[in-house]
């Protein structure tokens, strides 16, 4: 299964990049928590081995990645994992007639994703951590 965009509203998820357009290596370096691997050509990797799926997490008008979002499959459970890149209270820059968003706020498409997985088989595991 290759990669592909999921709207969910104010923030999409998409593919990782790391070529001359889009380069989401800088941001993986900024996120802090134990998920490994974070470098795109291993992610990318594991997306075809169906072992983890990731997508960068950003707000609708921008590409610039803000979240990470990875789908561990497991063979007894899926878990979704939903983390910020840099500072969650940095408020994003925005239409001043939309609702202010902040790097947080990524949380919010969770329900889009797990809609995702679920219509593509995989049942989600609960994650107290991200719960909607």
């Amino acid at each position: 299964m290759e990669p592909m965009e999921i709207n969910g509203g104010r923030f999409y998820a998409r593919p990782l990049h790391d070529d001359d357009r889009i380069d989401d290596t800088p941001a993986l370096a900024l996120i802090s928590t134990g998920l490994t691997p974070l470098s795109v050509p291993e992610l990318r990797a594991a997306w075809h081995e169906e072992t983890m799926l990731s997508w960068a997490i950003c707000e609708q008008t921008n590409v610039e990645m803000i979240g990470l979002a990875i789908l561990h499959i497991g063979e007894n459970k899926n878990v979704l994992d939903i983390v910020p890149v840099g500072d969650p209270r940095r408020v994003l820059p925005n239409d001043p007639v939309l609702e202010p968003k902040t790097v947080g706020d990524v949380i919010e498409i969770r329900g889009a994703l797990i809609r995702w997985a679920q219509a593509m088989g995989y049942d989600i595991a609960d994650n107290a951590d991200n719960a909607d």
